[in-house]
């Protein structure tokens, strides 16, 4: 499900929140995939593990998104702001 808030900058973003399922948590691999997806949009993509409180980083730079070390059962909001950002 994903939602709208009003984004400080002006125009509604969308975000999801999504429990991590694999054991392995998001590790290289599926952090790749992640990165691959976010790429194919337009709109600024961001995620943050809100359970370990970790700053909100780029959904698109792999390097970034694996400093929010998340692990199994950690909730991640992803959220897109910008032209396609329903789409993402």
């Amino acid at each position: 499900m994903t939602h709208s808030e009003v984004h400080p900058n002006g125009p509604a973003a969308q975000f999801t929140e999504v429990t991590v399922q694999h054991p392995l948590g998001l590790h290289l691999r599926k952090s790749k995939d992640v990165v691959q997806v976010a790429n194919r949009f337009r709109a600024e993509i961001t995620a943050q593990n809100l359970t370990r409180t970790s700053p909100v980083v780029d959904a698109k730079s792999i390097l970034q998104l694996m400093q929010i070390q998340a692990r199994q059962g950690h909730v991640i909001r992803i959220c897109a702001d910008g032209p396609d950002a329903d789409d993402a």
